[in-house]
C-alpha cells in the first residue's frame, strides 16, 4: 500500500489529496503571483517551499491557464532555462540562446505553440549564489529584465532559502522591484500540523488512536507552537511503515496508527 506521507520528497501536482494544512499560503502565493511579473518565495530549509508551488500552487490553476516551466540551475542557470524553454516548445526552436534578445525570441516562439502564460518557477534559486560566478548572475539579470519587461505574458517565480536572500540586492540594482513582490513560508502551526497528520490517514482509511497526533507533535517539538516538516513527514512516514505490517489487503477496512 503506498504511503500518504512523501518522506523527504516534494509533493507534485498530483498529490493534491493529500496536502493539507497550508490552505492560507496556497491562496496568498495565487493573489501574490498575479501582483507583478516577479514573485519571490522564501523561508529555512524545510519550511515545504517547494510543495507549495508544486503541489498547492499548482492546483490553483487550471492547464489551460498556465504553462509551468521548472529551472534548477544544475551546471549553468542561463543553459538551464534555454533548456527548459526548448523542452517545452512544441516547434523546434531555431537559433541558439546567446543572448537576452534570444531568450525573448525563444520565448515568444514558445508562447505562440501554447497560447497561454508562460510561468518559469526557478527552485533552489539560491545555488546561483552559492554555484555561479558574477558573470553568470549579471547575464540572468539582463535576462530576467528583458523578458519580464517585454509585453509577452511570462511571470517568474522564484524559491529560496531565505540565508541567501542577500545576494538577491544584485537583482534589484537592475530590477528595482525585485524584492516588492515576496512571500516567506513560514513553518507550519500545530494547528495546521495535525491538519496534515489526520486527513491524509483520512484519505487513505487509517484509524489514529484518539490523541495521536497531538502527542506526536509534542514530542517532535516540545513547548514549540510550529513544527519542523522535514522531522514530522520522516516520522509518519516510518510510522505508517510499521504500521503497514498490519494493515489489510487494498478494499479491506483499513489499519490503524498507535
Amino acid at each position: 500500500m503506498k504511503s500518504p506521507f512523501k518522506f523527504l520528497d516534494s509533493y507534485t501536482k498530483d498529490d493534491r489529496a493529500i496536502f493539507f494544512g497550508r490552505d492560507r499560503e496556497i491562496e496568498e502565493l495565487y493573489h501574490r503571483v498575479f501582483e507583478s511579473r516577479i514573485m519571490l518565495v522564501y523561508g529555512i530549509s524545510g519550511t515545504g517551499k517547494s510543495s507549495l508551488i508544486h503541489c498547492g500552487l499548482a492546483n490553483k490553476f487550471q492547464d489551460t491557464d498556465w504553462l509551468p516551466i521548472v529551472i534548477r540551475r544544475g551546471g549553468n542557470m542561463i543553459e538551464s532555462l534555454a533548456a527548459g524553454i526548448r523542452s517545452a516548445s512544441l516547434t523546434e526552436q531555431q537559433g541558439r540562446f546567446n543572448s537576452p534578445a534570444d531568450f525573448r525570441k525563444g520565448l515568444r516562439s514558445l508562447y505562440l505553440d501554447h497560447y497561454k502564460p508562460v510561468f518559469f518557477i526557478f527552485d533552489q534559486f539560491e545555488e546561483l549564489f552559492i554555484f555561479g560566478n558574477k558573470e553568470e548572475r549579471r547575464t540572468f539579470i539582463h535576462i530576467v529584465k528583458l523578458l519580464t519587461e517585454s509585453e509577452l505574458q511570462c511571470r517568474m517565480i522564484f524559491v529560496m532559502r531565505e540565508e541567501y536572500m542577500a545576494g538577491v540586492t544584485e537583482f534589484e540594482k537592475f530590477i528595482p522591484t525585485f524584492f516588492s513582490n515576496r512571500v516567506r513560508i513560514e513553518k507550519m502551526s500545530h494547528r495546521n500540523a495535525i491538519e496534515a497528520i489526520k486527513q491524509p490517514c483520512k484519505v487513505f482509511n487509517i484509524s489514529l488512536e484518539e490523541g495521536f497526533a497531538e502527542s506526536l507533535l509534542e514530542k517532535l517539538s516540545p513547548g514549540e507552537t510550529d513544527v519542523e516538516l522535514t522531522y514530522l513527514q520522516v516520522f509518519l512516514d516510518k510510522l505508517f511503515r510499521l504500521a503497514a505490517q498490519n494493515l489489510p489487503p487494498l478494499g479491506g477496512a483499513g489499519g490503524s496508527v498507535q
